[in-house]
């Protein structure tokens, strides 16, 4: 894969500079998240939260109950119909063990990704009527699925739909809908995931079935709500906060084999492993296992893993499930390579990446289903823009019945892009689809692929008139830090603001002013950036050293050089070794701070500049340089050069020339700003060296081409412009 070497944004909004004055560090940040009176304040630090809403505020939970209590007295056959991810498997657990508690008759179908797709398709329709159930309960999924619920309600068999999902303009013609995004929603808090409307359905029936449960047996299946509500990223607030604290507390001293199991694979080599169970460990360990079986094959093995009452069994499982998700991994990565090449080798492609609000569109024809979210996800954070990346389903009937192949895409956003917006603009051009803010599923029939990607853009030029500075993927601020804020102290304090997640993300901070005063590369293949930073405070005067790490940026190691100052977003833990605590210290992005010269901190300006036939004099007044220090000289386009063949050789490379030029000049300690690399690009695309798009001022997009000859630079328009017939002769 190409170089890509760009700078993310960052947002400070305007609540977390307003929250600077609070008295401290928590009520700031909670301040910024809109928490600011001392009675919401006491309640989010609760250590036991107890923000649980009345479950028969949600519309039809009344006839839901009453239908689910009929059919468990009456042993009728129940069916539980889920969904293949995390929250889709947890929801069903949450259901499956609780009507099994209370000695109903009940069964459960999960589709399979592949042959039958999300919620009650034609296929997956088949295999329910074949349970021959009486009543049938979908869990994460449903209300999308009109037409089907009308047949199986014609048939004779009930339906209840509880699901999260947005409604469209009808919602299905089942027995009762449970889902608080119902346009006339009466329930007090809307982001439920699957899981904790199931918790919920659990609740109201308790109250019901006294005779054969405890009315608290619903508490029971916080844990697994838990593990659902984590993984599903739905906002961590109100009553979701209340399910996560809770459930948090539940999973550390669960008896349940297979969560047991799947947490001993996870901490088999870490070096704490019995630390307290976090948001995060679930969001990236134990999710992501539960989730691949769904992904690459059969979801109700990660059911089985939930109900499991043999040890031996849930070990595996476990094991089972966690070779899935290393499969995954590994699909993952060669699909994301394939994507890669096809994005980059596609001139038009990469000439559309000037618009800012234009969705990546890619296709492949073997690409994995399962695994098309991930990888649009990677591809965001490659290219910082919204992305939607297709697979061709050949097997899939279109809406008419023919045998045209559809082909099944999912998306993922970035910056404020809206996705579901811009699907619904498509119009006829798209089959199907339906999602969140910030991920959606669409579908396409082959023949309209070409049509979607023409509305796509139209979308996205119409859209950059008013908001392509606000569709490019950023990094959220919680506040700015001051040196004397550094302390374990303050990171212990953070810790009271847990469980982190969507809506009450892991603060970010900013750390201005830093002076780089020693690197080293770390990890097994130098993959990460351990670092030593000075800070100065600057009420006392005191220089502080702090010692951090920047994950997964070890290829930096030549731009990050000692001496460098620099702005850094970091994010504070606790560090514990041999029963000892200190402050830990994560750097998640860095900004080279101005150093007072124009070519340096400003270049895209003097670009610009030339770029519009501005004489080079003028040019080097503005910059307040001489000419000669425009230019790159023979050694200097030999370092460049040489640099690109070595290290640029992939289709497309993509770099934000600031940061190329920091990188060349900390490599070959050579002072290769970003107005001379510009000037040696024009000369060695002239020479037929390499293929050179420029996205902006600042952006440039190039490949090098196959030379088999030496090149005579000196020939070239703008090496005789700049240099005129006395430069030295330079050769490549």
């Amino acid at each position: 894969m190409g170089v890509i070497l760009l700078e993310k944004k960052w947002h400070l909004p305007d609540e977390a500079r307003q929250a600077e004055g609070e008295s401290s560090l928590t009520r700031s940040l909670l301040f910024a998240r809109g928490i600011r009176s001392n009675e919401e304040i006491s309640k989010f630090l609760s250590r036991q939260p107890n923000d649980w809403h009345d479950p028969f505020l949600m519309n039809d939970m009344q006839p839901a109950v009453d239908r689910i209590c009929q059919a468990v007295t009456s042993a009728e056959k129940i069916l539980i119909c889920g969904d293949y991810d995390a929250d889709g498997v947890t929801s069903t657990a949450i259901l499956m063990s609780f009507l099994r508690k209370v000695r109903a008759n009940v069964d459960y179908v999960i589709p399979d990704r592949v042959s039958e797709g999300y919620g009650i398709s034609e296929p997956l329709t088949s295999r329910i009527e074949a349970h021959q159930p009486k009543l049938l309960i979908t869990v994460d999924c449903g209300v999308a699925n009109e037409d089907a619920v009308l047949r199986l309600m014609e048939e004779g068999l009930d339906v209840i739909v509880t699901d999260h999902h947005e409604v469209k303009d009808s919602l299905p013609p089942a027995l009762a809908v449970i889902d608080c995004k119902r346009k006339d929603n009466t329930y007090p808090f809307i982001h439920l995931c699957g899981a904790g409307v199931a918790l919920k359905v659990v609740a109201a029936c308790c109250t019901k079935l006294t005779g054969r449960v405890e009315m608290e047996e619903w508490k029971n299946y916080i844990d697994i709500a838990a593990i659902g509500t984590i993984a599903d990223v739905v906002s961590i607030t109100g009553e979701n906060r209340t399910i996560v604290k809770e459930g948090l507390r539940l999973l550390a001293r669960t008896n349940r084999p297979g969560i047991r199991a799947l947490f001993a694979i996870v901490r088999q080599n870490a070096s704490n492993p019995s630390a307290p169970i976090s948001s995060t460990e679930i969001a990236f360990q134990i999710a992501p296992k539960i989730n691949a079986c769904g992904r690459l094959g059969d979801a109700s093995r990660a059911v089985e893993l939930l109900l499991t009452t043999d040890t031996k069994r849930a070990q595996e499982l476990a094991e089972e499930l966690n070779r899935e998700n290393t499969r995954r991994q590994e699909l993952e990565q060669a699909v994301l390579e394939e994507a890669v090449a096809k994005i980059e080798s596609d001139r038009q492609m990469i000439e559309q990446l000037k618009n800012n609000s234009m969705p990546i569109v890619v296709a492949g024809d073997n690409w994995h289903v399962g695994i098309l979210g991930i990888v649009a996800n990677r591809l965001v954070n490659r290219y910082q823009r919204s992305a939607i990346v297709f697979t061709k389903d050949p097997g899939e009937k279109a809406a008419d019945g023919s045998s045209r192949a559809i082909l099944k895409g999912s998306c993922r956003t970035a910056g404020d892009f809206p996705i579901l917006e811009c699907l619904k603009y498509c119009g006829d051009a798209v089959w199907q689809y339906g999602g969140h803010k910030r991920a959606a599923g669409v579908s396409v029939s082959e023949d309209q692929f070409e049509e979607f990607q023409k509305r796509v853009s139209a979308f996205a030029k119409e859209r950059k008139e008013t908001h392509a500075d606000d569709d490019l993927q950023f990094i959220e601020v919680d506040r700015k830090l001051l040196p004397s804020e550094l302390t374990l102290e303050s990171a212990e304090e953070i810790l009271g603001l847990e469980p982190f997640g969507e809506g009450n993300r892991e603060p970010v901070f900013l750390l201005s002013g830093l002076k780089i005063t020693q690197t080293k590369v770390c990890g097994a293949t130098g993959r990460h950036l351990k670092m030593t930073l000075a800070c100065k405070d600057e009420e006392t005067g005191e220089i502080k050293s702090l010692d951090a790490i920047a994950f997964g940026q070890g290829e930096w190691v030549d731009m990050f050089v000692p001496g460098s100052m620099i702005d850094a977003l970091v994010e504070l833990g606790v560090h514990s070794w041999n029963g000892n605590d200190s402050l830990s210290l994560q750097v998640i992005d860095m900004h080279f701070m101005p150093i007072g010269k124009t070519i340096w901190d400003t270049p895209q300006v003097l670009e610009n500049l030339y770029r519009n036939k501005l004489p080079l004099r003028q040019v080097a007044m503005i910059g307040k340089c001489k000419e000669e220090e425009l230019l790159p000289n023979g050694e200097e386009m030999g370092i460049l050069y040489r640099y690109l063949k070595e290290n640029c050789t992939s289709e497309a490379n993509m770099c934000d020339m600031h940061l190329l030029a920091r990188l060349l000049t900390g490599k070959f300690k050579k002072p290769l700003h970003a107005f001379k690399i510009s000037r040696a690009m024009d000369i060695f695309r002239e020479a037929g060296l390499l293929d050179l798009l420029r996205l902006n001022d600042e952006r440039i997009c190039f490949s090098l081409l196959s030379v088999q000859d030496k090149v005579k630079l000196e020939d070239t328009k703008t090496y005789r412009a700049l240099y005129g017939t006395s430069g030295q002769k330079q050769e490549s």
